[in-house]
């Protein structure tokens, strides 16, 4: 539980020192982050400027008390979880906010273990939100990925990642535009706002190439208060304005466009964490863009963008990091034991890299989960093949390669998934693919369990020839498992 713990951070808010100080050491040897505030004014600072996981405050101190910091962070509609401390005399405001959005009150004098295990049972609420969270910036991922390759014209495709923005930003409206450098003009420009007033407002005020000038170079940034005047040429009335967020659009360090974040609401400032957030999706969707101004037929940029999202998929997983290139390879030195044309170890080679794309629409708490699935997550799982060939399929160009990922979990005895496939009705690189993934599988380290001995994973494999694999593969496999760790054989 110690390596959970240390990675949520707490803020403590009380006007004592006294309180701070003992709370800090406490939390501090539980393992826990802290960071002090003496009142809600300079809580709020800290948490605009890079948000905890929780805050623990007092409800009576000076200039800012705890019920006006806890109405401050429902503006900022920021994830982060309020434990309320009160004396004897609030406990009815102490309910009240809870019925306004904090998480629990402990009572003044309290002991150090009735707030632990208070806090305790806030982490792991958190817990569940940070997934829930990756998990909707995975699913925002996969609902792009399925609109390119599902051949929609690339405009459709940028209408909805601002759409994206807009939702997962929480922003009043987002500006976007991309440069045509060909012919000095905007390739694309586009406006998202929660309602047409406001839609055309943002329109007319931003100085759209001056303020793709100022970007030019920058990282992302936040504006609020005082800063906002230093975008007073950019952005033609800032009357209203809360906050605004700029993140450009890069692609080798080159700035190809930018979005605009902007907040009308009160008290609403865009944080750390929502930059950050967003960035993902904005550098993801930079390449595709930049791809379809470099490619005049769209099917390429559509199998680059596929791949990228099967490499992200490795990279999330740090079980899984590397499992489709070593797949890739062991699947190809079996071919070429087989003596296959040329043409099918080129089709095997791509059909390897991408057999696990349909894992990106698998949920992130199933795929690392340490134990067993239960029945529904397992059927969840049992699904990514059916969600591999619907992403390539689309793609005239890897219409045969989504046949061989559709089919990889196919049992040559008929018992596999998704259609039953009985032995040679199961394409021939699919049953490849079976072997290899199953060899690099148990001789991984998973989530779930330690990896297996190299022997005992080759004895698993020639047990079940004849019954999960195909008999020929097994054959080739155990002619060349020797070579299968050397990283030349290709």
């Amino acid at each position: 539980m110690e390596t959970g713990k240390k990675k949520y951070t707490i803020l403590v808010v009380d006007d004592e020192f006294s309180v701070r100080d003992i709370l800090s050491d406490v939390l501090e040897g539980e393992g826990y982050s802290i960071k002090t505030a003496e009142d809600g004014i300079e809580a709020l600072h800290i948490i605009r400027r890079e948000p905890p996981d929780l805050v623990i405050t007092d409800m009576r101190m000076p200039r800012m008390g705890g019920m006006e910091l806890l109405y401050q962070i429902n503006n900022l509609r920021v994830k982060i979880i309020t434990i309320m401390m009160t004396g004897f005399a609030t406990v009815e405001t102490a309910v009240e906010a809870i019925k306004k959005g904090a998480y629990d009150y402990i009572m003044k004098p309290f002991q150090f273990s009735d707030l632990l295990r208070v806090i305790e049972h806030a982490v792991e609420k958190q817990k569940l939100i940070k997934e829930n969270l990756e998990l909707k910036e995975t699913m925002a991922l996969y609902d792009i990925s399925m609109a390119i390759s599902s051949n929609l014209q690339l405009d459709s495709v940028l209408s909805m990642f601002v759409d994206v923005l807009f939702k997962e930003g929480e922003a009043d409206a987002v500006g976007f535009c991309v440069l045509d450098t060909s012919i000095d003009d905007y390739k694309f420009r586009l406006v998202k706002a929660k309602d047409i007033g406001t839609s055309n407002r943002v329109n007319d005020i931003i100085e759209w190439r001056k303020l793709l000038s100022f970007i030019d170079g920058k990282e992302g940034m936040i504006f609020s208060g005082k800063e906002l005047k230093k975008l007073d040429k950019l952005i033609k009335d800032l009357s209203d304005i809360e906050s605004v967020l700029l993140l450009p659009m890069k692609i080798k360090e080159k700035t190809m466009g930018f979005v605009a974040q902007f907040s009308f609401t009160k008290g609403f400032v865009f944080t750390e964490g929502v930059k950050k957030s967003l960035m993902i999706l904005v550098n993801n969707v930079s390449v595709a863009i930049e791809n379809a101004r470099l490619y005049d037929d769209i099917v390429n940029i559509l199998g680059d963008t596929v791949k990228s999202f099967a490499k992200t998929l490795d990279a999330k997983d740090k079980y899984a990091s590397g499992h489709s290139e070593r797949v890739t390879r062991y699947a190809l030195v079996i071919a070429k034991e087989m003596n296959l044309p040329q043409d099918e170890i080129d089709r095997l080679a791509q059909a390897g890299i991408l057999h696990d794309i349909g894992k990106i629409g698998i949920s992130e708490i199933v795929l690392n989960k340490n134990g067993k699935l239960d029945s529904k997550e397992s059927e969840e799982m049992r699904s990514h093949p059916v969600i591999g060939r619907d992403i390539l399929a689309p793609i005239s160009q890897f219409q045969d390669i989504a046949e061989i990922v559709y089919y990889h979990h196919e049992r040559y005895n008929g018992e596999g998934y998704p259609e039953g496939l009985v032995g040679e009705d199961i394409p021939l690189l699919s049953r490849i693919i079976a072997v290899a993934d199953t060899f690099d599988a148990m001789t991984s380290t998973r989530a779930y369990r330690e990896k297996i001995g190299r022997d005992k994973t080759i004895e698993e494999i020639k047990s079940n020839s004849g019954t999960q694999f195909d008999p020929k593969v097994v054959e080739a496999f155990l002619k060349v498992v020797d070579r299968l760790d050397n990283d030349d054989v290709c």
